[in-house]
């Protein structure tokens, strides 16, 4: 096992001696305000390239929700183009889209793309299927509406983080055939099982940031009946079949207690004859697209993630010009 990157060291270090409870032993509007407060904290100064953000009403299963547009100011010929729609992390129970707000803008000045960040019903006021159920509504507006927006419905990336992936993969396997076009599925340390049963989920689950206690608590949430927790449309390992899933691009960290589960899913969507491009992250820990104000280590991986977001779209069609070309 590859040594702890030592930048995140010292930001463990420093968060331990606070001695602060669990993240999983707070009451859930104390979760969403610390989880905010710790993304913008851990995150590096915003990238140069310019970007207009425009707000959008996005149509949810039961009702409207917050979306985000971040565009590159250059590059695009005013026809609708291909883009990034962006789930959020936070264990279905925070997060939104200040707490990725600036992943989201790296994203998009990365890849030159357009990355519409979304936002979800969260739990306990709304179990899941909930964040599921508003993931295809929102897929189901862009095939509406996405010309209006610049968007082409039938040019898209799906992404996310930890509970935002669960959520980008569902929608991308569940998408009806007849509806927006997804060329490609980026996972960033993705949640794909609640019972907490992989080897990672012990040995990485007390020091590493994300915890058991907590993973515990975000199960409890979202999913209160357990019956549930085998579902098939959250918990994919329990799928029959995911060979109609586009390519993936998985991105693992090895002090993560999600690390198994996403190494799992790396080897079942391969023998599904699903392409799979798994970037293991050894040194790193969850959440670790927030932290480029920690460790230099994380901007090349947001670099590679975005590249191949670049190539899968350009493969589905050769339509992408590369950012800032004229």
């Amino acid at each position: 096992m590859s040594e702890l990157d030592p930048h995140i060291a010292g930001l463990l270090a420093h968060i331990g001696s606070l001695g602060q409870p669990d993240l999983g032993d707070l009451p859930v509007p104390v979760i969403r305000a610390v989880m905010a407060e710790n993304c913008r904290m851990m995150e590096g100064p915003p990238p140069a390239e310019p970007l207009t953000v425009q707000p959008l009403s996005l149509a949810g299963a039961a009702g409207p929700l917050e979306g985000r547009l971040y565009r590159p100011a250059q590059g695009g010929n005013g026809l609708p183009g291909p883009f990034i729609l962006f789930f959020h992390g936070g264990g279905f129970v925070a997060g939104g889209l200040d707490s990725h707000e600036m992943a989201c803008r790296r994203l998009a000045a990365l890849s030159g793309l357009p990355v519409l960040a979304a936002t979800y019903r969260l739990a306990p006021e709304h179990p899941l299927p909930a964040a599921h159920d508003d993931a295809l509504s929102i897929l189901a507006q862009i095939g509406r509406e996405g010309v209006s927006w610049g968007l082409d419905p039938a040019r898209l990336v799906i992404a996310g983080d930890s509970a935002g992936a669960n959520l980008a993969l569902a929608t991308a396997l569940d998408a009806p055939a007849d509806g927006c076009h997804i060329a490609g599925v980026l996972l960033f340390y993705p949640v794909l099982s609640f019972d907490h049963a992989f080897p990672s989920h012990t040995a990485l689950g007390r020091d590493y940031l994300l915890t058991q206690r907590s993973m515990q608590t975000f199960t409890a949430l979202s999913l209160p009946d357990q019956t549930q927790r085998a579902d098939p449309r959250f918990s994919f390992l329990h799928r029959a079949s995911m060979r109609h899933c586009p390519p993936v691009m998985l991105l693992t960290a090895g002090y993560d207690p999600l690390r198994d589960e996403g190494g799992a899913l790396a080897d079942r969507l391969l023998r599904d004859g699903v392409a799979v491009t798994h970037l293991p992250c050894p040194s790193l820990i969850h959440a670790f697209i927030h932290m480029t104000g920690v460790t230099p280590a994380v901007l090349p991986l947001l670099t590679q993630a975005a590249e191949w977001c670049r190539r899968t779209l350009r493969a589905a069609d050769g339509a992408i010009r590369s950012p800032g070309a004229g």
